[in-house]
């Protein structure tokens, strides 16, 4: 019976075969790192959400020259889209629920 033959070897090779294998993968994995892709869209999203925040929530010259135009007495709204405008309000908050 032989213990140390040519039988032997071939476990032992393939063990450290497969064990230089795994740390080759292992050093590429830590290489490489986790990278994102963010696609264009999201990118062009983000700098139009941009945009909207650096734009005031209030826009003075128009509220300043309605208030003068009231004032005057020179406001004249016009009641038909005033109308309109409330009236379509309420049928889209109709068919919404």
């Amino acid at each position: 019976m032989k213990i140390n033959g040519l039988g032997g070897i071939g476990p032992i090779k393939a063990y450290t075969f497969q064990t230089k294998k795994d740390q080759a993968v292992q050093q590429e994995q830590k290489t490489l790192g986790d990278k994102v892709k963010i696609p264009k869209e999201a990118m062009e999203f983000k700098s139009y959400l941009n945009l909207i925040d650096k734009l005031p929530a209030v826009r003075e010259a128009l509220v300043a020259a309605l208030k003068q135009s009231i004032q005057d007495g020179s406001y004249q709204p016009e009641c038909e889209k005033i109308a309109a405008g409330i009236i379509s309000d309420r049928y889209a908050d109709k068919t919404i629920s």
